[in-house]
């Protein structure tokens, strides 16, 4: 955005006369400043932890995930210094080791997928800092809502359709929490129909030599495809995260 210097040097009003006229100068004024004074209210605390916020694994870190999911818990090891073909393994089936054929078909499954580690829904550059709302603050955390770049919603629809709700410590700042959530009934592609989704993801606070890194996620799901009612639950629990050389 223009500074306020630069965009008065292209647009000189005349001395207010009236009432209307200063009416009409304030809005002016008010439009102008609104998104410096939003941007400047922003507590320090917030901008520190959005700044260095990160919804997904970064890549120079390896770990193991478990998921839950339709009753049955499989454990696999992510490692990006690994070639493709051997970045994820598959650990337990059920907690204990898979069979050769769990094996094969998890290998079949993993070729069929994009490489790499597992996507957030969205990037921390997705946000629009302007939209940031404060929801309620204690000493120690604070809540905000916050909606996604016109950019960004445009690129995936499904952000435009999505409320976020970030839960940010004071202290050490970092986003502990982070909840997304459906606005209404939304139909991402013909036959799908989606009536609920809640993606909820907690972080681990950042130490020495390591940055705030998922913890646990899950993910609620309820709608319909083609006339089948369809209802998900998933969850997810990081650990031994280990730095890659």
């Amino acid at each position: 955005m223009a500074s306020l210097s630069g965009l008065f040097r292209h647009f000189r009003p005349r001395p207010p006369e009236g009432k209307a006229a200063t009416w009409l100068l304030v809005v002016m004024l008010a439009a102008l400043l609104a998104p410096e004074m939003a941007q400047a209210e922003m507590p320090a605390y917030l901008r520190e932890a959005l700044g260095k916020f990160n919804p997904e694994v970064p890549r120079e870190w390896a770990y193991t995930v478990t998921t839950e999911r339709d009753g049955k818990r499989t454990t696999e090891r992510f490692d990006a210094s690994q070639p493709p073909e051997n970045q994820w393994q598959l650990l337990l089936m059920e907690g204990r080791p898979p069979t050769a054929d769990e094996q094969t078909k998890y290998f079949k499954y993993k070729a069929g997928q994009a490489p790499g580690a597992t996507q957030a829904t969205f990037k921390r550059n997705d946000i629009e800092p302007g939209t940031v709302e404060l929801v309620r603050e204690t000493a120690d955390r604070a809540e905000f809502t916050c909606a996604f770049r016109d950019e960004s919603a445009a690129s995936d629809k499904m952000l435009a359709h999505l409320r976020l709700r970030l839960s940010v410590t004071r202290h050490d700042p970092h986003v502990e929490k982070y909840t997304l959530e459906l606005r209404e009934p939304y139909s991402p592609v013909l036959g799908v129909k989606m009536h609920e989704l809640l993606v909820e993801m907690t972080f681990a606070p950042p130490s020495a030599g390591r940055p705030s890194l998922p913890a646990r996620s899950s993910s609620h799901f309820v709608g319909r495809i083609f006339f089948v009612p369809v209802e998900e639950n998933l969850r997810y629990v990081y650990s031994d995260f280990v730095r890659l050389p």
